[in-house]
């Protein structure tokens, strides 16, 4: 399929493989220096499908390219149920940072199986006991942050953490609900959308408004889109909040 890259200028990119797509648009996205959040949805703002995991919303340009950002991140940071969902594997590419209440991974391969790197888990300071009981027979490294259940500011916590851990490039990959607390919480830097639709409605850059990511991610008014690509199937949008800039990988 055509490539065509609409912002910020307009190129049609012809005779790519999908692989060549997919680091032609994680080099114009960049490095970012601070926390960028990846969100896949389809064109009914549904982020799953009928098993309750991504696949149906995904395809492969949006996988290759998942795997092209995660090897510009220093650590991907996601929720115990979106890995518990998704079967997390171990990435070569970075460390796996899961957060969590309860310590109930058994279902994650990444925390099971063969390991590239050792997994972080990061819970609340009063679970940290319950959850390294949990987690004893496997090899990972527990965390602990600061948690007020009465609001979001667990999300600043876990940054707080992640940070004093050495890592600069986080990407954040979980469920809308904590992706918003992370957004509200001001942590986000960027956010890359990808928006799926069908054949029948094809793509309109229509959808990609200001307003639109305002409703998938609650306090998103300082961000503004930076790139935008189509395949005719898919749009990949990248969205940069307060002007921050990102340098670009050699790839």
């Amino acid at each position: 399929m055509t490539l065509i890259r609409l912002l910020p200028s307009r190129e049609v990119l012809d005779h790519l493989s999908t692989e060549e797509q997919s680091w032609l648009i994680a080099r114009d996205y960049g490095i970012c220096n601070g926390w960028r959040l990846n969100f896949a949805i389809d064109a009914s703002g549904a982020s799953y499908g009928a098993d309750g995991n991504s696949d149906e919303i995904s395809s492969e340009l949006d996988r290759l390219l998942l795997g092209k950002l995660r090897s510009q991140a220093d650590v991907i940071v996601t929720s115990g149920k979106t890995a518990r969902v998704e079967k997390y594997r171990s990435s070569k590419h970075a460390p796996i940072a899961i957060f969590t209440r309860t310590g109930d991974l058994d279902a994650v391969p990444a925390i099971q199986g063969t390991q590239f790197f050792r997994p972080l888990v990061l819970t609340p300071l009063a679970n940290v006991r319950a959850v390294e009981n949990a987690l004893s027979d496997v090899d990972v490294q527990v965390l602990a942050f600061e948690d007020n259940s009465t609001t979001k500011a667990w999300a600043t916590s876990i940054a707080k953490v992640i940070r004093g851990s050495g890592f600069q490039s986080p990407i954040l990959e979980s469920g809308l609900s904590s992706l918003r607390a992370f957004v509200a919480n001001q942590v986000v830097d960027e956010i890359c959308l990808t928006i799926k639709h069908s054949n029948s409605i094809g793509v309109s850059a229509r959808v990609l408004t200001e307003a639109k990511v305002a409703d998938l991610f609650g306090a998103t008014a300082d961000f503004k889109m930076a790139n935008l690509f189509t395949d005719g199937q898919s749009t990949f949008s990248r969205w940069v909040r307060n002007g921050v800039a990102a340098s670009k990988p050699s790839l």
